[in-house]
């Protein structure tokens, strides 16, 4: 079996031309103000965002500073303030895997961000920064096995924000 790359412009020429809600959110937003910038501005840099290409070790890293309250540990630089850290935790938790998000938080049991590529980060408070990836994607639009092996982990380490 060969599995093929999406590559970083497939992912965002893709989510460009099948991105209804994302439109159709941008645009409610921009009739009530809240979204300033033409919309297809602001949607070609958001798909693009989501598109960027990483490993899982650069996506973990990545997540670091999630883990540690806002700061990169390696570096003792601070990203954002503890606070901010909590909340992009718990909107992670709350909706980072779309429609999946409860399901996620049930059975994972940690805040995750998914990508339309494949990959999910998950964060576990005060201790770590996970990546993994793998491309067939569910139902929500989440990692498949990725869910699946995030779940495992989780499990087997008594990880869970519950």
């Amino acid at each position: 079996m060969t599995i093929r790359l999406r590559s970083t412009r497939f992912v965002a020429r893709s989510e460009t031309e099948f991105g209804y809600r994302n439109r159709a959110l941008a645009n409610y937003m921009r009739a009530f103000g809240t979204l300033t910038h033409p919309v297809d501005l602001v949607l070609g840099v958001y798909f693009h965002q989501c598109a960027i290409a990483m490993n899982c070790c650069q996506l973990a890293q990545a997540g670091l500073f999630l883990a540690n309250s806002g700061r990169i540990p390696i570096a003792n630089a601070s990203v954002v303030s503890r606070l901010r850290a909590r909340r992009i935790n718990a909107l992670m938790l709350t909706c980072g895997q779309y429609d999946g998000s409860g399901d996620f938080a049930f059975r994972v049991g940690l805040p995750g961000k998914s990508g339309v590529g494949g990959g999910i980060l998950a964060i576990v408070p005060g201790l770590a920064s996970i990546a993994v990836w793998s491309p067939a994607l569910n139902a929500q639009g989440n990692s498949l096995i990725g869910t699946q092996v995030l779940e495992r982990i989780a499990a087997t380490a008594g990880w869970s924000v519950f």
